[in-house]
Formats: structure tokens, sequence, C-alpha cells
């Protein structure tokens, strides 16, 4: 360390341009560390429609569909950092929506509409606890199909890497 900054002030005299703060390239990220897996974790596949006048914004109503995902070490320890891309498809005859992504416990609003047949892509990154969460909803009878991807490679449930939640009336 001495020997930068003693190179550093025998070079500074022999700069004949002015650096910005932006001029300075950014440290590369710190290390994620070994990511052993990411999965979704416990998930209701099947929800009753939301009442919720407004189905983008959330309100704790009973058609909204929390989809949690983390990403683990080989000891079950949380990898934060770990890009988690999620492709929703909406395979019903009503639209659904996204409400919000959650990521160490702040949200943040998407609220978007996914039309039938239609599919979107968001990306996303889990936080220090090693998880983020994606929030959907939907006011009438339809169903979706998500298949998530993270930078380690699938992403895994108990039904293999696709996983289908399915909203119904009473």
């Amino acid at each position: 360390m001495r020997h930068l900054i003693l190179t550093a002030a025998l070079l500074l005299p022999l700069a004949s341009a002015q650096v910005s703060v932006s001029d300075i390239p950014a440290l590369p990220p710190s290390a994620v560390g070994p990511v052993a897996k990411v999965e979704i974790e416990e998930l209701e596949v099947k929800a009753a429609v939301s009442t919720n006048a407004t189905p983008t914004v959330a309100s704790g109503d009973q058609g909204e569909i929390m989809v949690p995902v983390v990403a683990t070490d080989k000891n079950d320890n949380p990898v934060a950092g770990v890009a988690v891309t999620w492709e929703v498809k909406n395979t019903g005859k009503n639209p659904l929506y996204v409400i919000s992504s959650i990521v160490n416990n702040q949200s943040t609003a998407i609220a978007a509409t996914i039309s039938p047949d239609q599919t979107v892509k968001y990306e996303t990154m889990t936080g220090v606890d090693g998880s983020v969460t994606l929030l959907l909803n939907a006011t009438a009878s339809t169903s979706a199909t998500l298949t998530l991807t993270a930078s380690t490679g699938e992403v895994k449930n108990l039904g293999g890497s696709t996983q289908t939640i399915e909203w119904t009336s009473k």
C-alpha cells in the first residue's frame, strides 16, 4: 500500500489533465461466493381471485401470491447478489398482474398487466438474505407459468424448473 501511495505521489506532478470522480473506474463487485442452489421457496399454487379494485397495488388480498426465491451456498447460507430472471407467461383467458418485487424487505413497484398469451421478463437480484420475491395477482380466473433462471442456471422447485399458478373464482 505504501508503494502505491508513493508511486501516485511521484506521478501526480506529471499529470496534465484533471481527473474527475466519474473517470475513475468502478471496482468490481465483491465475489458472491459459490452458489449451491437457487430454489423457489414454499409457494401457494392455487388461489381465489382478488377482490381488490386496484390489482396492481399490494393490499394483502386473497388473490395475491408471493413467489419467493432463495439462493444458498453448500452450507445453506444465503448468497446475496445472485441475478434472477423471471419469465411470467399468462396461460389463462384473463389478465394477471405483477404488483412488485421485494428485496431486503423493500418493495419495488412494477404495476404491470400481463394479457392472455403474453410473456414478460423481469430481472432482479437476491438481497442480503439471499432472497427475492415477486408478488402476483389476478381478479378473474386465469393461470400463469413461471420459468426462472439465475446467474447460476435454472431455478428449481418441487416440480422442476417451471411453476404453474392458478387463480379461480369461487
